[in-house]
């Protein structure tokens, strides 16, 4: 209804350990995937990895 005219949308996957994150990013399975996107032109994608602590309350 109101906001910035480029919509951002955030999808967030947790992973067992920071260097688990990398290597999927880095995986010939999702360079396969992502292959589509970046040759069809279907979207602008920003990825950022980090390492979170642990949660309290």
């Amino acid at each position: 209804m109101e906001g910035p005219e480029k919509f951002g949308r955030f999808a967030v996957i947790e992973f067992p350990s920071f260097e688990d994150g990398v290597a999927c990013f880095l995986s010939p399975e999702y360079d396969a995937a992502a292959k589509h996107r970046r040759e069809n032109g279907a979207g602008e994608v920003e990825t950022v990895i980090l390492e979170a602590g642990e949660f309290t309350k």
